[in-house]
């Protein structure tokens, strides 16, 4: 209230009272401690700034409250905009990494077994997978035809598949 009043010796006490509260609030919300120091800081600058605007028969730490709610959603708002992603360690599992040697062999492996497999297919079963040119013009035959076809083509590999590999 001293403060509201013009008191500028209020400010060091609402600053050392208000500061822990309003950081601990911003933390919770925020999760990264240098951005709710930034967020706390934001809010503490605005209480300052519109202090005269206060209220006094409202409460004090729930304007206070309000107004680090409204610079936590500017904050958010700012990062979705920027399209920042905060690091979080449960996301680095999830994150693509480069393959290692042993991964690229495998995938090669798993390639030239697939050639294989599309390789004992007939020519018909290879054009309706589209792996191969087509023998005649696509625009003649129906759609219900062409799905029918590659539907059985590709039982027909998922069977050679099986009795090739297991």
């Amino acid at each position: 209230m001293q403060l509201a009043d013009g008191d500028r010796a209020a400010l060091r006490i609402l600053m050392d009272e208000l500061w822990p509260v309003i950081l601990g609030f911003a933390n919770r919300m925020i999760g990264e401690q240098a951005d709710a120091e930034d967020v706390a800081q934001e809010t503490l600058i605005k209480i300052a700034a519109r202090i005269a605007d206060f209220d006094r028969k409202r409460d004090g730490l729930t304007w206070a409250y309000a107004i680090a709610a409204y610079e936590i959603r500017t904050w958010r708002r700012k990062r979705f905009r920027r399209k920042e992603v905060p690091h979080l360690p449960e996301m680095e599992a999830h994150m693509p990494r480069s393959p290692s040697t042993e991964d690229a062999v495998a995938e090669d492996q798993l390639k030239q077994a697939l050639l294989d497999a599309l390789g004992n297919l007939s020519d018909t079963d290879r054009e309706a997978l589209g792996i191969s040119e087509p023998t005649q013009v696509s625009s003649d035959i129906p759609d219900v035809t062409i799905r029918k076809r590659r539907q059985r083509a590709v039982g027909r590999l998922r069977a050679l598949w099986s009795e090739l590999y297991g």
